[in-house]
């Protein structure tokens, strides 16, 4: 088996997210997390195969290239996981901190996935920039915490409601 910076960071990435899973998530919310988790898995599946579809990204190295296009490991396991993680820092928190984790999360996967660009066969631009990855992953943040905050409001209110 050929090692190449591209498979080592693609390991890396998945133990790191497992140990992120085991470690750092309050599993009490277990309920929310798992609706957190399937949210961004679809949201990423409709969003991220119409960008690679529209020829904006490119996934030259990608687990189960004969199936798919688009990198299965940040759209269904590093980014969902990262989701989970904000949702869970900003549960109690009101909306300005609720937006600027939003902002700090996606710079963070923002500065990270620029120079993975740049030096590996990982994910290349092609009608894309960083800018472009950085509000689009803002507006997903944003978007996942709106989601959660409406089921959590869903759960509550049909659960009070008698037959």
């Amino acid at each position: 088996m050929n090692l190449n910076a591209e498979l080592i960071i693609s390991i890396v990435a998945v133990f790191t997210g497992l140990l992120l899973l085991i470690f750092a998530v309050d599993w009490r919310y277990f309920r929310d997390w798992i609706v957190v988790f399937l949210y961004k898995c679809v949201l990423d599946s409709l969003w991220g195969t119409a960008v690679v579809n529209a020829n904006r990204i490119e996934f030259p190295f990608r687990q189960f290239p004969q199936l798919f296009k688009m990198g299965l490991l940040f759209d269904y396991w590093i980014f969902p996981i990262l989701c989970v993680l904000y949702n869970q820092i900003t549960r109690e928190h009101g909306l300005w901190p609720i937006f600027y984790y939003a902002v700090l999360f996606s710079a963070g996967i923002t500065a990270i996935e620029y120079p993975l660009e740049s030096y590996t066969n990982l994910i290349k631009y092609i009608n894309w920039n960083w800018f472009t990855t950085f509000y689009t992953l803002t507006i997903t943040f944003l978007s996942s915490r709106a989601f959660i905050a409406f089921y959590r409001w869903g759960c509550g209110y049909f659960s009070r409601r008698t037959p």
